[in-house]
């Protein structure tokens, strides 16, 4: 089976799928298409054909409303070209199958060519599941949705991945559990005293602050190599050492990603999140944390002190709670896009 599959680049968690389910499609080939750290798959002898990359800009832990507009009306004054060039490489890959997580490009090409496309990803947990919306986050939560449905909607069927279960709106959506790669899914948890801190919108000076008043060793992955200050010690971010502090920390202290979450909750590590501000989808993934008991989460990094230290004192009933893991859903996902391209 020949699957071309469009990944969105701008961060790591669309790519992570990918990798969770590729050693289990051996003997299939694939073009994979994108822009960002999509290009990262080439280092692992993989075809990539570069595309514009419609993505969200950050900076100084904040998005940049003005550059993601320019982002993405770039790529829209630009996309019939690009569509006509990507149609063309895959007239000549004729893929059996396309598969999308959260590409812009391919499901509108794929629609065009008739070639059956699958949607792979967490986000459509915003518009194909019946969700209650948490409280507040009303803005951000209508402008999220909108932008889910009116552009990266045009696939064929839909498989949400997520640590939370909610159930389906229509016969055109499944939902399973998270995608986990297999260096992730190997872990044993350990006992362990240190925090794991991964923040991708950066570690203010108030945060870092009331991090290191925890009396703990905090390993902070994801900034790279910086000097330690004091209980703090910058990491330069390899994979495996990643991991390794992952399975033996007390806790994890992050933004609301879902890749992060399902990692930690798979290993029944408690997380309190600080969800990054005007990603409604991370608003909600920390919602769904906390009502699973499992950890916690706060928005405004002035509480990080009190949040920090009414976390500690909740940790034994957190990890209770997290005993029993989280089921991944990788064997599921595998069986569902290989019986779509059959």
């Amino acid at each position: 089976m020949r699957v071309a599959w469009g990944i969105m680049g701008d961060s790591r968690g669309h790519l992570t799928r990918a990798l969770a389910l590729l050693p289990e499609l051996s003997g299939h080939e694939f073009l994979f298409l994108g822009g960002g750290c999509v290009a990262e798959l080439r280092g692992l002898g993989l075809r990539v054909h570069d595309l514009p990359m419609p993505g969200t800009a950050l900076s100084g832990g904040r998005v940049r409303g003005g550059a993601t507009a320019a982002n993405f009306l770039r790529a829209v004054l630009d996309a019939p070209r690009t569509l006509g060039r990507l149609r063309r490489v895959l007239e000549d890959f004729k893929p059996d199958l396309a598969v999308t997580d959260y590409e812009f490009f391919l499901p509108r090409a794929a629609r065009a060519l008739g070639l059956p496309c699958l949607s792979l990803d967490h986000q459509h947990v915003l518009t194909k599941c019946r969700l209650t919306p948490p409280p507040g986050q009303a803005l951000n939560r209508l402008a999220t949705t909108a932008a889910v449905r009116l552009l990266f909607s045009r696939a064929s069927r839909y498989v949400v991945s997520s640590f939370f279960r909610s159930p389906p709106l229509g016969p055109d959506t499944e939902v399973l559990g998270p995608l986990l790669r297999p260096d992730a899914r190997a872990l044993s948890p350990r006992p362990g005293g240190h925090v794991l801190a991964y923040l991708r919108t950066g570690l203010p000076p108030a945060l870092a602050r009331a991090l290191a008043s925890t009396g703990r060793e905090v390993r902070v992955h994801g900034l790279g190599r910086w000097p330690d200050a004091g209980p703090l010690r910058f990491l330069a971010g390899e994979r495996a050492a990643f991991l390794d502090d992952l399975a033996g920390c007390r806790y994890v202290f992050c933004n609301a990603g879902h890749n992060l979450l399902s990692e930690a909750l798979f290993l029944g590590k408690p997380v309190l999140a600080l969800p990054s501000a005007m990603f409604y989808e991370q608003y909600v993934n920390a919602w769904h944390l906390r009502e699973s008991g499992r950890g916690d989460f706060f928005v405004d990094p002035e509480r990080a002190p009190e949040a920090l230290a009414a976390f500690e004192a909740g940790l034994e009933r957190f990890e209770a709670a997290g005993r029993a893991g989280i089921e991944p859903g990788n064997a599921r996902a595998v069986e569902i896009l290989t019986g779509f391209g059959a």
